[in-house]
């Protein structure tokens, strides 16, 4: 008889043994899973992102940069006639299309090849597609407002 009482307790012995095992095994599978749908709908994110917000933050630069760097340095002759000719595109703004604005930048081809809808694959319009920069007193580089129209093939 002892050594069915042995057996018993060996037997609940396993079945404690178990248990936790079980459990471990059940919260692994579930911690893959997670770990599974947070990849998934990170790559989902990822590849299916915003392309319109991107082209469109991508168009704000290159027109910063361009205001920036290459137009204002241009206009006017000196510091005192710069603010005088600048205050008149204040309300009509200066309009630079893609075509320019990568003409500009010294890698046209590489900015062009950018602007693509990548669910149409249809390029950007390189004449229509264009930023409108809107000069603000004091006139300064920095003192603008800048306004994006993108012709991708996007939805209006």
């Amino acid at each position: 008889m002892k050594k069915n009482i042995n057996d018993i307790e060996i037997v609940e012995d396993e079945k404690k043994i178990k248990k936790p095992i079980n459990n471990k095994i059940f919260y692994n599978i579930i911690g893959v899973v997670v770990i599974v749908v947070l990849i998934v709908l990170g790559l989902i994110f990822f590849v299916f992102n915003d392309n319109k917000k991107q082209l469109t933050n991508e168009l704000e630069n290159v027109g910063k940069n361009f205001y920036e760097n290459y137009y204002y340095d241009k206009v006017g002759k000196d510091e005192k006639e710069r603010p005088s000719l600048l205050s008149k595109y204040s309300t009509r703004g200066i309009k630079v299309d893609l075509e320019n604005l990568a003409s500009s930048s010294g890698n046209k081809d590489e900015l062009l090849n950018k602007f693509v809808n990548k669910k149409t694959k249809e390029k950007c319009n390189e004449i229509n597609t264009k930023v409108t920069i809107y000069p603000k007193d004091p006139y300064g580089r920095k003192d603008y407002t800048i306004e994006v129209e993108l012709d991708c093939g996007f939805k209006k």
